[in-house]
């Protein structure tokens, strides 16, 4: 039986619908996906993606304090392009969710 209710076969809308699901799941405020030098691919969230996704990029840091959140910070590789998560809220780290990113960006 299928999980997802919502799914689109453009990269962008699928990207859409993972990062709000995932926000949901995981109770999260905010999520940007960015390229490791900081433009944002996707995002979710009532907080300014860009920067968010822009300092979590810049940072080597896992987490951090920011404007009285916590910004946490994975990295992760696709199609030999690396990748950073941003979230505030909680990490997102597991491979359960890191493997799904790279299963729609590998598409």
């Amino acid at each position: 039986m299928e999980r997802r209710t919502r799914r689109s076969p453009r990269i962008h809308e699928a990207l859409n619908h993972f990062l709000d699901a995932l926000c949901l799941k995981r109770n999260l405020d905010a999520v940007a996906l960015t390229t490791d030098d900081g433009l944002l691919i996707a995002g979710k969230g009532k907080v300014d993606l860009d920067e968010i996704g822009a300092i979590g990029a810049a940072t080597k840091k896992t987490s951090m304090g920011f404007l009285g959140h916590t910004l946490h910070v994975s990295r992760f590789e696709v199609n030999d392009i690396m990748l950073c998560l941003t979230s505030i809220g909680a990490p997102v780290r597991d491979d359960a969710a890191v493997g799904s990113l790279m299963r729609i960006l590998a598409a």
